[in-house]
């Protein structure tokens, strides 16, 4: 517990730099099924609380 405390601290005349992201050949393609699926989702599950918000009311 106490070798873990003991890290030498980088040595302030090295010069530290930025990542540099170089651009991917193969970007992540994006999902138009997924993302309809997800809507769908949404909208019956926004449409599920309403009905049980309307049924605790008493107007269904």
């Amino acid at each position: 517990m106490a070798a873990a405390k003991n890290k030498t601290a980088p040595k302030s005349d090295e010069v530290r730099k930025a990542p540099v992201y170089l651009p991917t050949s193969n970007p992540p393609k994006p999902r138009m099924a997924l993302l309809i699926v997800m809507a769908v989702v949404a909208v019956i599950w926004f449409a599920l609380l309403a009905y049980l918000a309307l049924q605790q009311t008493g107007t269904i």
